[in-house]
């Protein structure tokens, strides 16, 4: 759309003389029938000796992200795609493996969502969902591949019944956690395979799948295929990050990168068409979320950053600093603080090219989605910077321009009809908390941490409403994990610990901890009759126990209650220990002790979910009372 203003419709605000020059601020009216969007602002200004121009970025965006006319009482599974075990994926869970899991969770639950860990690519030989290369593309390894089309032509098939491969496929699924780098090798090799089956079926013969291929390509654009052109290069350069490429590659807009994307094209195209692939299976998981009652589809974490060796940082370099990393200040949870490893983007840069970073990263993560968590949301206010190499006690906070990062994230989230949640832990404060609620964002409530004055857990009407609630998250122990003190034992064996008595004293405020929460379940009239709240240490959680926690949670007016796999399956060791590396713990390895086939015949969890539908029943007929 374009509109044009005269400048007589204006009126001056304000005059200033700077250095013998006159500068006039001025107010023009706004056209009433902007609809949202993006704009390009032109403005020229005549004098009588000379005319002036510029142009600016106008976000029209609606005061609030999106929510949904009707109350929400909704109940959600989240899960570690990586970790789904089933006897028909590659030793990695994958869209097949989400889509059964949303075919028994959606009809025999009810669930109203399924959460996900970040789906963002990989950086090689980092693995971190947390960490990637880029969070506007997809992480092929999830890819089920003998859902793609050409998977069906028969040399393929003969290939993957073969009796060799089946004995690879059984070692990779055997596996306690995931094999990375064997399971993308041999992933990679039949997507090779694939593609040269298309480029003979399809593309040489023009039909409407290799048009459709196209039409992605065409939607998709420059971002793509810069993206596509960084994983060639990555592949050429073999072990080297791109720092450590030949000058000229090291530049996205150089000659010698666009000579190189025209020279090794057929490799380019691989690596679009495996983009494509995730595409098609992410909007195939969208229709099957719909059919089986998952109103709200999945639910995505956004990671708050990107790793300085991935293709985000070598696209967008120019507005993201350099020497630092993003990371938390000291706190009880992390004495020393915390650096994360991830490239913070630079405020003034972002501002300069309209935050076309920020836009595609919000635009890709929520296409195929129905909530959106935006991990450690403070990064909308500031974030924490400390230069490379030093503690995390030696970082400083950095503001960024929250009102414009929030107008993005609002008019996206409308047009995409996603909910959005803001991880507001750690430091917080309660006026930010007050302007993400104000932002349309819901709070995100963990049990452990909420904690009234006299050290006892929060009624479940002191909750708030716009809130999505949950027991812990991947970096907090398991429910059962936190009971028996599993993580507490971990942090000791690792040395996480600065000295021996500070695990004792965790072991001695953990013990407080559980007879705080057997209170709290008795003041609600939730604690199991075989259970005394007078009881001095009780060693293990039951499956009751466990059930009537997450009916303490369903209790409340949240919106959304998410029941973490680990906790419905009652595992003891969480996805991720926080300072651990993989040499100490298998950090976002570890898979699930029970398959998908196990879990649908397993009897209790049915009644698990039967509980929290009744608990959120009553808890909006009391609201609505």
């Amino acid at each position: 759309q374009c509109f044009e203003v005269s400048g007589r419709a204006s009126s001056i605000m304000s005059t200033h003389n700077v250095d013998g020059m006159d500068y006039v601020r001025m107010a023009l009216p706004y056209p009433e029938d902007c609809e949202l969007g993006y704009y390009r602002l032109q403005v020229m200004a005549k004098g009588l000796a000379n005319q002036l121009e510029g142009e600016a970025l106008m976000i029209v965006a609606p005061k609030q992200c999106y929510v949904p006319e009707m109350p929400l009482r909704a109940w959600g599974l989240t899960a570690q795609l990586y970790g789904l075990r089933s006897s028909q994926n590659w030793g990695i869970g994958d869209f097949r493996d989400l889509r059964t899991l949303a075919e028994w969770a959606g009809p025999k639950l009810g669930v109203r969502t399924l959460g996900l860990n970040p789906l963002h690519a990989l950086t090689p030989m980092v693995m971190s969902p947390y960490s990637p290369s880029s969070r506007l593309f997809h992480n092929p390894l999830y890819l089920d591949i003998e859902g793609i089309e050409e998977c069906q032509t028969a040399s393929i098939q003969e290939k993957i019944r073969s009796p060799a491969f089946q004995d690879r496929l059984k070692d990779l699924r055997d596996s306690e956690s995931v094999d990375y780098q064997t399971i993308q090798t041999l992933k990679y090799a039949l997507l090779e395979e694939l593609f040269l089956k298309f480029k003979e079926k399809h593309v040489s013969q023009e039909t409407e799948h290799a048009q459709a291929f196209e039409q992605f390509l065409h939607e998709e654009g420059r971002m793509l295929e810069r993206f596509a052109v960084f994983q060639a290069l990555q592949e050429f350069h073999e072990d080297t990050t791109w720092k450590e490429w030949p000058q000229p590659f090291q530049d996205p807009d150089s000659v010698e990168v666009a000579a190189f994307g025209k020279q090794h094209r057929e490799r380019v195209r691989f690596y679009q068409y495996v983009q494509w692939q995730c595409t098609k299976q992410l909007q195939a998981l969208m229709q099957t979320m719909t059919r089986t009652g998952i109103s709200l589809g999945l639910y995505h974490d956004l990671a708050i950053g990107i790793h300085p060796d991935g293709a985000d940082a070598w696209m967008f370099q120019g507005q993201l600093a350099k020497g630092v990393e993003v990371g938390a200040p000291p706190d009880t949870f992390n004495l020393s603080g915390q650096t994360w490893g991830l490239q913070p983007p630079l405020p003034d840069q972002l501002r300069r090219s309209g935050y076309e970073f920020i836009r595609d990263t919000f635009r890709h993560t929520m296409e195929h989605g129905g909530i959106l968590r935006i991990d450690h949301a403070l990064g909308l206010f500031r974030l924490y910077w400390v230069p490379t190499g030093s503690s995390g006690s030696e970082g400083a906070y950095v503001h960024y321009r929250t009102d414009e990062l929030l107008a993005i994230l609002a008019l996206e989230s409308v047009r995409y009809q996603v909910i959005v949640v803001g991880e507001d832990l750690g430091t917080v404060t309660p006026a930010i908390r007050k302007r993400l609620a104000q932002a349309g964002l819901l709070s995100y409530r963990l049990l452990m941490f909420e904690r009234s004055g006299g050290g006892g857990y929060r009624r479940p009407r002191q909750f708030p409403a716009q809130a999505l609630v949950s027991v812990n998250t991947h970096d907090l122990p398991t429910l059962r994990g936190f009971w028996v003190g599993r993580d507490i034992d971990v942090k000791e064996r690792i040395g996480l610990y600065p000295s021996g008595d500070r695990a004792d004293q965790d072991r001695v405020l953990r013990k407080h901890d559980r007879q705080a929460l057997l209170q709290a379940l008795d003041k609600e009239g939730l604690l199991p009759t075989d259970i005394s709240v007078r009881t001095d240490d009780l060693q293990t959680l039951s499956d009751e126990l466990c059930r009537a926690i997450y009916e303490y949670l369903a209790r409340t007016a949240s919106w959304v209650v998410a029941t973490s796999m680990e906790d419905l399956l009652g595992e003891v060791d969480t996805p991720n220990v926080p300072g651990a590396h993989d040499g100490t713990y298998p950090v976002w390895r570890r898979k699930l002790r029970r398959s998908l086939e196990e879990i649908q015949h397993d009897r209790k969890l049915p009644e698990f979910a039967a509980a929290i539908h009744r608990e959120r029943e009553w808890s909006f007929r009391r609201a609505s009372h």
